[in-house]
């Protein structure tokens, strides 16, 4: 790898100096040694890239083409070298709190890959289905998800999840599996805080359906219990139940509809104003990951 990147770099230093000698003066090499690593590049693309005259080369079609690429390769590779070193400067403690189902199952994957990039902040994770006063409890920033409640907290919103109206199979055996929206109507609903409405699209079609209440409860984890035990139907974000759906321990109904909105998944902090690096590096490195890796499809 590191000697395709050193012939990569020799390759534009030709490119632009016109000369093998000139490029390996650049470079630090000696002419021979440039001229080494060029033909070694030639061979293992099974392409000419330059036309040699006795006074300069001229580069082919195929460098043409390779030095946007080199050019890419490169600035990529000094981009994350860049991007490295600052990580060694950050240092410090950050303080998480987080629900205790995200914490135990996404959110330690990405903190594993926070740890690993920066490796002089040291990171305390409180899990807990509370909601905690971050301000009160000394805590650098809390991972919030679904609909916020009005607070003069700062709320960057890291992901989206989508939703999935579920239940377990028992109680689909009694009730049956709806096929249409307002086939929810007479089910006994399971509901997290108090959404009683929910709207589904598909296509051009979006219907607001009504939920009758049999079990509520500000608590996600407490619903998906009640789901699993057999209740109701419960409207659960998808990395909370994917394991329960993967399993079949919770059946998903009408599954080509949308729920809307989906759930958005927060990093939430007391100020923009003198924030400390690890907070910033770590709310910075979870915006990428999740880019990366969607929530529903890492969760398994």
């Amino acid at each position: 790898m590191l000697d395709s990147l050193d012939e990569l770099r020799l390759f534009l230093a030709v490119y632009e100096e016109g000369t093998i000698r000139a490029a390996a003066q650049r470079l630090g090499l000696t002419a021979a040694g440039g001229s080494k690593k060029l033909l070694a590049l030639e061979d293992r693309l099974g392409r000419r890239l330059f036309n040699r005259t006795t006074r300069k080369l001229s580069p082919t079609a195929d460098a043409e083409k390779l030095q946007r690429f080199a050019r890419q390769i490169l600035d990529g590779v000094m981009e994350a070298e860049r991007t490295f070193s600052e990580a060694q400067d950050v240092s410090g403690s950050l303080r998480i709190t987080a629900s205790a189902t995200f914490a135990q199952g996404y959110l330690a994957r990405v903190l594993s890959s926070f740890l690993a990039a920066y490796p002089k902040v040291v990171v305390d994770l409180h899990p807990t289905d509370q909601v905690v006063d971050v301000v009160a409890k000394g805590f650098d920033l809390a991972i919030r998800h679904g609909v916020l409640a009005d607070s003069s907290m700062i709320a960057q919103r890291i992901s989206d999840s989508r939703r999935v109206i579920c239940a377990a199979p028992v109680y689909w055996d009694k009730v049956g599996v709806p096929r249409l929206p307002r086939d929810l109507t007479n089910l006994e609903g399971l509901i997290v805080g108090k959404e009683v409405n929910w709207s589904l699209s598909k296509g051009g079609s979006q219907q607001s359906i009504k939920i009758k209440r049999r079990f509520e409860s500000s608590q996600a984890e407490v619903v998906r219990q009640m789901a699993l035990d057999g209740h109701g139907i419960a409207l659960l974000a998808d990395w909370h139940v994917k394991p329960d759906l993967v399993s079949g321990r919770l059946v998903e109904a009408l599954p080509d509809w949308n729920v809307e909105p989906n759930v958005g998944v927060y990093a939430v902090y007391p100020s923009r104003e003198n924030m400390a690096p690890p907070v910033r590096a770590f709310i910075e490195h979870f915006k990428e990951w999740a880019t990366i890796h969607p929530i529903e499809a890492e969760v398994k």
